[in-house]
């Protein structure tokens, strides 16, 4: 039996609505990122348009944004691999010496940001981290310290086997790591 989005190429579980991301209501949202207008206003429109992209699909898009003037200095629209983005060459010559950047990209299952995800914030410095989730939600997050993937994978599993589904589990993962390590996130609501 085809299923109705292997018919037609798209997967119900990560289809974006529309309408909720053109609304006022998820407009605002954005105004509580920065201080900066021009720096909202871009993460806004980015995070629009990589979510009309990738609407039903399991790929992320991701934009590297100047964090005082809001320019888009670079975007990787065109991934392929499920499990995330790849720094092509030119990315990474183009943000190697920008230190005031701040990231969005898109997380298909909507689930808050990942222990790669916080890594690589710490790898490359950057100022703040956001995730535009296909279901609406929005996720801050930031990081100077790196994670160790065994001490987070632990933390999980504890949760896990407590009977937490996966999306509490990390944010009860994420939270426990707030207490011991340099890091910050938070839902913007």
């Amino acid at each position: 039996m085809v299923l109705e989005y292997q018919r037609y190429g798209r997967n119900k579980n990560t289809l974006v609505n529309k309408s909720y991301i053109e609304s006022g209501l998820y407009r605002r949202k954005f105004d509580r990122i920065t201080e900066n207008t021009y720096v909202n206003k871009s993460l806004y429109d980015c995070a629009k348009e990589a979510l009309k992209h990738r609407s039903g699909t399991e790929f992320e898009d991701m934009y590297w944004i100047d964090g005082g003037t809001g320019e888009v200095i670079a975007s990787a629209l065109d991934e392929s691999d499920p499990m995330g983005v790849v720094y092509s060459e030119t990315i990474k010559r183009t943000i190697a010496n920008n230190k005031n950047l701040i990231t969005l990209h898109t997380h298909p299952h909507s689930m808050p940001p990942s222990i790669d995800d916080f890594n690589s914030s710490c790898v490359h410095n950057y100022v703040k981290s956001v995730i535009a989730c296909h279901n609406g939600k929005i996720f801050v997050y930031n990081s100077t310290k790196i994670i160790e993937q065994k001490l987070y994978d632990l933390y999980i599993a504890q949760f896990i086997s407590d009977r937490y589904p996966e999306y509490d589990a990390q944010i009860l993962t994420l939270e426990k790591l707030k207490r011991s390590y340099n890091v910050e996130f938070w839902e913007v609501l």
